[in-house]
């Protein structure tokens, strides 16, 4: 029975996706494991791609992905030497590495120069009786925030922190100066709410970065959870860094 099935699938014990964990099955595998299952046809169109999507076809041997695999490799040739050391300083300064840099800039045409960072992934905070707020920082996260060198907004999530009022506002943006000095240019408070859909969060950010006079497609999040990441992509940021690979190569 063993031989039988094996040679019902191409000389190989395992099916479906198992054959794909092989090295030597394909080049691609790590992308071969992250392709999701094709869209439904109703599906609106301004949902695809998300971050991290180049648009491209599937990953298969036709005559199509061989002509978009020669146009990304064309893309992706080496710039100037001055071209490229400037890119890498500036990926450098925001914690960021070269691809992630690099890739940003090819999908939106914008350089990356401001970083939104929710305030709950860098300290817990804490209200005694009396209303007052302290920090308690993470700090490995804390140690990463003061090697940063562009634009950073600090995000307080009111699903996670609870509502804040105005005093209570103006409390934090005071104790986050005192705390880190001109290293953090702003707090953005999102009134997010538990019940809040994707696309109404999403407004919401775009609201609040407009407020700053910033631009989505030249801001990136550095997050931790999923639907952080779907947040990015209906927001339309550059970019979603991951909070553990920030400042790591």
């Amino acid at each position: 029975m063993e031989t039988a099935a094996a040679s019902r699938h191409g000389g190989c014990n395992a099916c479906g996706m198992g054959d794909r964990f092989f090295p030597s099955r394909h080049g691609n595998i790590t992308l071969l494991l992250q392709r999701q299952a094709p869209c439904p046809a109703d599906l609106p169109a301004w949902r695809l791609p998300g971050i991290g999507h180049n648009g491209g076809p599937p990953l298969d041997m036709s005559g199509r992905a061989g002509a978009w695999r020669r146009a990304v490799a064309k893309i992706w040739m080496p710039p100037s030497r001055e071209v490229a050391l400037q890119r890498l300083r500036r990926a450098e300064r925001l914690g960021l590495t070269y691809r992630d840099y690099v890739a940003a800039l090819l999908d939106t045409g914008r350089n990356l120069s401001a970083a939104l960072l929710p305030l709950h992934h860098v300290a817990e905070i804490r209200r005694d009786r009396d209303g007052h707020i302290a920090l308690r920082e993470d700090p490995v996260a804390a140690a990463q925030l003061r090697r940063f060198e562009g634009r950073l907004f600090m995000v307080i999530d009111e699903a996670v922190t609870g509502c804040l009022e105005v005093k209570a506002r103006r409390g934090m943006a005071a104790l986050l100066a005192q705390r880190y000095g001109t290293q953090v240019e702003g707090l953005l408070v999102l009134s997010f709410r538990l019940q809040d859909s994707d696309a109404r969060r999403a407004t919401r950010l775009k609201r609040a970065l407009k407020t700053r006079r910033l631009l989505p497609r030249e801001c990136f999040w550095l997050g931790r959870t999923s639907s952080e990441l779907h947040l990015a992509q209906q927001a339309g940021l550059g970019l979603f860094k991951p909070l553990a690979g920030w400042f790591t190569p």
